[in-house]
């Protein structure tokens, strides 16, 4: 399921606010970040990886938020693929994880922006995309 959050009807067209696309399998925990975020910030959302790396193309978000525990890519192998593919090797990445050894893999790896656990305070999680905003090559 791949939906644009309200009251964006298309980022690729509207750019007046920072686009961060969500990639992240529980649909429940997709729908609050998104809404605990949207007032800020352009929300795209992809509950599969794979459809996640198609956004992240067609869109070019600022900042991806990405779950490392997806049912159909690991999210460790997206990351990869996101780096690898000139449209998204730019773009920053930022782990949202509830899985501690998936935690400690990203914090040991250079590939991320920023790695943060679940659950995490909207604070916390808008603070990190703005900093991995502000980092990202122009």
């Amino acid at each position: 399921m791949t939906t644009s959050a309200a009251p964006r009807a298309n980022p690729t067209t509207d750019r007046n606010r920072p686009v961060v696309l969500f990639i992240e399998d529980n649909l429940t925990q997709l729908d609050l970040y998104a809404m605990l975020i949207e007032h800020e910030l352009a929300v795209v959302k992809a509950s599969r990886g794979l459809t996640g790396f198609e956004l992240a193309i067609a869109e070019r978000p600022d900042v991806i938020v990405l779950d490392l525990l997806l049912p159909d890519i690991d999210g460790f192998a997206l990351a990869v693929q996101l780096r690898t593919t000139p449209a998204t090797a730019s773009i920053p990445i930022v782990v949202l994880t509830g899985h501690d050894a998936a935690f400690a893999r990203a914090q040991a790896s250079a590939r991320f922006s920023d790695v943060l656990l679940k659950p995490c305070p909207a604070d916390r999680l808008l603070q990190s995309i703005h900093q991995a905003r502000r980092g990202r090559p122009t």
